[in-house]
């Protein structure tokens, strides 16, 4: 790069010595001055153009490195991360260590999802279903339960039956998964937390109460690699993709934290309307017609 970029800035400033003995010799001192200003102020814009030019071929060649990179690492976690969690399912023992080994690869796997979504979140439209959340939230509960007994943390929940949103599976999991793992994550042992799905008129109102420590500053936690304690792990993702599929879906999101004393996460997601043209595919299919 800096050897095309001397050679370069040598010819021009060679011409312009040419041209500027050339109009001296015809036009006088003055004259000469005015164009050897205006040929330095090409020349400037030149060199900024240029090392833009070359900058940007630097930074999109370093970006594509760093993303095939990530790309590998997480084909090359995936299967031994998949395999661990079928063979410590496959043994069938049950003491107080497996508990723990399955809590600390469900654990890696959300982490695993967290990194994957970040990567495709910008090449890839995930689609969008009718889900039926409370389904889908008894599910996610479930899952969280390992982790949740690992510190003795009790999980309660009142779900509302037959809710239904509109949202893709993928990011309707990582906006549960990761608003439940944090209450798990701040919540001291023998702790407890409280889920909860309710309809509040055109919203189904999703809300994560824990008696954990509580969030210092609630605006901060948005933010991407911001994380309020960093003995805690994590890479402080998880809340700003929830963030993002927040502002995609037109979620309202809202926390409210005493600190020391714990928080709630309230997220109001805009209850499945049917259209018009959708009841009429959907009679469609019922009665076999293309």
């Amino acid at each position: 790069m800096f050897k095309n970029l001397k050679l370069a800035f040598y010819g021009l400033f060679c011409i312009i010595i040419l041209q500027a003995c050339i109009v001296f010799r015809f036009f006088g001192f003055k004259f000469w001055l005015l164009i050897f200003e205006i040929s330095a102020i090409f020349l400037s814009a030149f060199l900024l153009k240029f090392i833009y030019n070359k900058t940007e071929i630097i930074y999109q060649e370093r970006e594509d490195i760093a993303k095939r990179f990530f790309n590998d690492c997480m084909h090359e976690l995936k299967t031994p991360l998949g395999v661990a969690m079928i063979n410590i399912e496959m043994l069938q023992i049950h003491n107080k260590y497996t508990h723990r080994i399955k809590s600390a690869l469900k654990q890696m796997k959300l982490t695993y999802e967290d990194v994957e979504y970040f990567i495709k979140n910008r090449h890839i439209n995930f689609k969008a279903k009718r889900m039926n959340i409370s389904k889908f939230l008894n599910d996610r509960i479930k899952f969280s339960h390992i982790m949740a007994n690992v510190k003795n943390i009790k999980i309660s929940s009142r779900i509302k039956p037959d809710l239904e949103i509109f949202i893709s599976e993928i990011e309707l999991t990582r906006l549960i998964d990761n608003t439940i793992n944090n209450a798990i994550k701040y919540t001291n042992e023998n702790g407890k937390i409280e889920i909860s799905l309710a309809n509040d008129e055109n919203f189904a109102k999703f809300c994560v109460k824990d008696n954990g420590i509580g969030i210092k500053d609630t605006k901060k936690i948005w933010k991407r690699y911001e994380r309020e304690n960093l003995s805690s792990g994590g890479f402080g993702l998880g809340l700003a993709i929830v963030k993002n599929i927040c502002d995609k879906y037109k979620i309202k999101k809202n926390v409210i934290s005493n600190f020391g004393a714990g928080s709630t996460f309230i997220y109001e997601i805009p209850l499945f309307k049917e259209k018009f043209l959708d009841k009429f595919e959907n009679d469609n299919q019922l009665f076999g017609k293309t």
